[in-house]
């Protein structure tokens, strides 16, 4: 029999959590280390799950026992860890996103590739039941040719949520909400239409005190002839509304909306009567109810990670996927700064 996969977890914040259960869920692997800078909950949780703590993520990359290392640390930390963890010769299951920008975001994926490990992004929403539906008809040409597609996310994030953490809401560690909260409904709609040919868009900060934006506009044409169109905001009172993508085509029309792009709403597709859809697993809560996340379905994309890297299957889910919800988010916000149409090269 095959020995156990090892398993390093890095942060141990509030996604911790859904990584543990996720690893204990899948056959084949076991944690075998933890790690943060609060030594306390490294030690705390070390402890109760009977594996070494760190709190100094290079002493994690050197224990010989994991293979697997896992970074769900604030987002300004993804991409140097990510890069030691590339040097290490070790696999990786990253957090979203890969980095800050699509630059950084390339040369881990480049590293990674030159060392011949896996580096899988965490875009667990791929596999909502309702989105893998509407792929799978979509690839099947049931729509025809798609023409026009949207994206509404209209989520609320009340000032509690960035007090919560020094991090959240700042440029250097965080991001943008785009980045923390909008990029996997970005990587959803370009995953159903393809990459994306030119963005143009309208960043802008409305009610939350700051570094970062909460509420975007933008128009994106893809090189497939179909248009895009986001709407974005962290602003809606006093909690989220909806996350929906709609998808129009020239013998159909379907939407997946819900509180996180979970629910199938509308599906009128010629010739093909609606499917019968699972419901999947109910999105994350936070501050008792206040607001919802993504759908925790974490559980798929480490199994995805052992069949692609011990089964010897393909993978649903790649570094390169990552990197394209990425380039529209860059191009969005550069997109703002120059008030110009952002035409992509890369």
């Amino acid at each position: 029999m095959r020995k156990k996969i090892g398993v390093g977890i890095i942060g141990l914040g509030n996604i911790f959590p859904r990584h543990l259960d996720a690893v204990k869920k899948t056959n084949g692997l076991e944690l075998r280390a933890v790690c943060d800078t609060r030594k306390k909950i490294a030690q705390e949780i070390g402890r109760r799950e009977n594996v070494n703590y760190y709190t100094d993520y290079h002493s994690l990359l050197q224990d010989e026992t994991i293979d697997i290392v896992s970074v769900c640390t604030p987002n300004g930390l993804h991409f140097p860890i990510g890069m030691e963890i590339a040097k290490k010769g070790k696999h990786c299951i990253m957090e979203k996103p890969l980095a800050l920008n699509y630059s950084d975001a390339h040369k881990l994926v480049t590293l990674f590739k030159k060392q011949r490990k896996w580096l899988f992004p965490v875009l667990q929403v791929r596999y909502n039941p309702a989105i893998m539906a509407l792929k799978k008809y979509v690839d099947k040409n049931s729509l025809g040719k798609i023409f026009s597609a949207s994206v509404v996310i209209r989520w609320s994030r009340p000032k509690e949520y960035f007090s919560s953490s020094p991090w959240k809401g700042s440029k250097k560690m965080d991001g943008g909400a785009l980045l923390t909260q909008g990029i996997h409904y970005i990587d959803v709609m370009q995953y159903i239409l393809g990459p994306a040919k030119s963005v143009f868009g309208k960043v802008k900060k409305v009610i939350h005190t700051i570094e970062t934006e909460d509420t975007v506009n933008a128009l994106i044409d893809f090189k497939s002839g179909a248009g895009g169109t986001i709407e974005f905001t962290i602003c809606a009172y006093p909690h989220n509304l909806e996350c929906s993508l709609t998808v129009l085509g020239e013998k159909g029309t379907i939407k997946i909306g819900g509180p996180a792009m979970n629910v199938c709403e509308f599906w009128e597709v010629k010739d093909v009567p609606r499917p019968k859809i699972a419901k999947g697993l109910k999105p994350n809560i936070y501050e008792s109810g206040g607001y919802v996340g993504s759908c925790p379905n974490h559980k798929y994309v480490y199994q995805n990670a052992v069949n692609a890297i011990f089964n010897n299957k393909s993978s649903s889910l790649s570094a390169n996927d990552a990197l394209e919800s990425i380039k529209i988010i860059d191009g969005i916000k550069r997109s703002d700064i120059t008030g110009k149409e952002i035409i992509f090269h890369f």
